[in-house]
Order: structure tokens, then sequence, then C-alpha cells
């Protein structure tokens, strides 16, 4: 007698496509010598060269430490540079190098390349729906998180 598979959770689903996705990236990321989370922070500097390491933590949403880790990674490597800000000297701001410049578009074109092999087969309105979906879960989780924090503070 077959065995009836057992139907996953969508988030549980949402879970292993997303790693799927990241482990994709970062194998082809690897030719250019780039570690996990780079990538983001890269792209991020480059919509906004010179934007400040706590903004920069804020936009990737994770903490502070994580992002002075990475961009002295990213410093030892050349791609980016750290300056003290001229308004205020207890802020730091990072910078692309010319290096720090190509590996956004290596960056960015990896991306594309992921995005086309991973939404393979999809029409163009399945691909819109699906954007939209996600979307819709990141601003749920979003408010769930920012609701909790508020809960606990109080």
């Amino acid at each position: 007698m077959a065995r009836k598979k057992k139907k996953s959770s969508v988030t549980g689903q949402l879970v292993l496509a997303a790693r799927s996705a990241r482990t994709a990236l970062m194998h082809d990321l690897d030719d250019v010598g780039l570690y996990p989370g780079q990538d983001s922070v890269l792209v991020a500097i480059g919509e906004e060269d010179g934007i400040s390491l706590r903004d920069l933590a804020e936009k990737l949403a994770v903490r502070p430490p994580t992002v002075t880790k990475t961009i002295a990674r990213l410093v030892g490597q050349g791609l980016v540079e750290k300056r003290a800000s001229e308004n205020d000297l207890r802020q730091s701001r990072a910078f692309l190098t010319v290096a720090g410049q190509a590996a956004v578009e290596d960056v960015k074109r990896a991306q594309k390349s992921l995005e086309r092999r991973a939404l393979g087969g999809f029409s163009p309105k399945e691909r819109k729906n699906f954007r939209r979906y996600l979307m819709r879960i990141r601003e749920n989780l979003g408010a769930a998180g920012a609701a909790e924090l508020t809960d606990a503070e109080d």
C-alpha cells in the first residue's frame, strides 16, 4: 500500500525555499569572494553611498555589532571605506570603493539570475501575485514583531 505524502506547512515551505535561495545565491557569489550577508550590505550601501552604520543596521534589520563586523570584513577586502561622519564624529559612514561598486554589480547580476531560475515556469501574473504575497507575509510578520516588542516594553 502506498503511503500518503504528508503535507508540510506553508511556513515550512517558505523557510525551505528561502534557505534554498540563499544557498544558491551564496554559491553564485562565492566566485567573487563574498560571504553570506555581505551581498545585502553592499547593495544597501550602493543604494545610499555614505550611509551611517546605524541606518544600515536599521535598514537591514540586524543588530549594529553585526553591521560593524561585516563592514570591517568588507573594508579588509577593499570593497568598502569607512569614514567618520562630518556632522557627528561618533557616527561612521560606509562608502563603496571602485571594487565595491563592481561587486554590487556582480551581486545584482547574481540576484537577477537566481530570480530567473527560482521563478522559471511562472507566468508574469503569477510572479506579480507571488511578490505581493511575500510582501504581505513580511508585513504581517513585521507588524507582529513590532507588536510583540511594544507589548514587552509595557
